[in-house]
């Protein structure tokens, strides 16, 4: 680390030099325009270029395909490499397609260029053009919306309504990627570009779209046991699971809402009330019991599916209690 004395010019303004081998780096000459952000911990972060880094990699694939190709993609553009060029001496039809699969499966990259060997993938999103927290935002509504129609479609034994619910979790997908996606960027420069946003609360906003990502899986789960499953319910389970849909879909949306507010008061009272609705879980996962198999089978996955949503509404209300202390005034 170099250090660099301030010294004063005039009445009031306050010059700093700046290192020889940085300047000449950057070809930084007389009347150069530099660009400064503050971080909220009062760190300065000095740049030549206000347009962001065109990050590119080229990744070989060899003869890797399907899953250990995508995700090798997926790692490429979580990293925040805004082109990612892709080749191999010998390309497979195979390959083209998952390469195509994937590119449509991820919010920003297209396809630009393609050859006999080569693949050009180029993100086309500006990072600035969907920000961390309505993005966020974005998921905790398809997310709460899943799970109402996940237990309406068990409910009311709807084939189409279960099956919409499991195409809408590979779009939660997306946006939870593009999120780790814009944290990974942050750290890569060192700021912020949105005005009171810090890196910590980007971070936790990361976290919790995990932990929505995460919800969303389960209520594709619960779906899909409703589509496997044609079975009767109860009248009075049928009512229980009926006000059980709307009430995870507003911890959910209370859990995001303490959370971009920082409010850790209403983060420990939702945590605290989650006890009551973990024991109505139970006795409702209880009524499947002494049944046939299959009913069993549709309780237990039931049950275990709403308790680990639960679970991570929970987490998210950590993070809010964790993000409130991290900003807290350091004496």
């Amino acid at each position: 680390m170099e250090t660099r004395k301030v010294q004063r010019t005039g009445k009031s303004t306050l010059i700093v030099s700046l290192p020889k081998n940085w300047a000449t780096k950057n070809t930084i000459s007389n009347g150069s325009i530099l660009f400064l952000s503050q971080n909220q911990n009062g760190a300065l972060i000095l740049s030549a270029e206000r347009s962001e880094p065109d990050l590119t990699v080229k990744l070989d694939i060899a003869n890797k395909s399907g899953e250990p190709l995508i995700r090798d993609i997926i790692a490429c553009y979580v990293a925040g490499y805004r082109t990612i060029e892709v080749v191999s001496s010998q390309m497979s039809a195979q390959q083209k397609r998952d390469l195509h699969g994937i590119v449509n499966k991820l919010i920003g990259p297209e396809i630009l260029e393609e050859t006999v060997n080569k693949v050009v993938i180029q993100d086309l999103l500006s990072s600035e053009e969907l920000q961390a927290e309505r993005a966020l935002k974005r998921i905790k509504n398809m997310t709460k919306l899943m799970i109402q129609d996940a237990v309406a479609s068990l409910v009311k034994n709807n084939e189409d309504l279960a099956r919409d619910v499991m195409q809408r979790d590979n779009d939660v997908d997306r946006l939870n990627l593009l999120i780790a996606r814009q944290f990974t960027e942050i750290l890569r420069s060192g700021s912020v570009k949105q005005e009171t946003f810090s890196a910590i609360a980007a971070f936790n906003y990361m976290q919790a779209a995990s932990n929505l990502e995460r919800i969303a899986d389960h209520a594709a789960k619960i779906a899909t046991v409703s589509l496997e499953n044609h079975c009767t319910i109860a009248a009075d389970v049928e009512e229980e699971l009926s006000k059980m849909g709307p009430n995870l879909a507003s911890l959910i949306d209370d859990c995001i809402s303490v959370l971009v507010h920082a409010d850790s008061k209403r983060a420990n009272e939702l945590i605290d009330n989650m006890a009551d609705l973990k024991r109505r879980v139970q006795i409702v996962a209880g009524t499947f019991q002494g049944g046939d198999t299959q009913k069993m089978r549709i309780g237990l996955i039931l049950a275990g599916s709403i308790e680990r949503i639960l679970d991570y509404i929970i987490n998210i209300c950590e993070l809010t209690i964790n993000l409130c202390n991290a900003n807290l005034e350091v004496k």
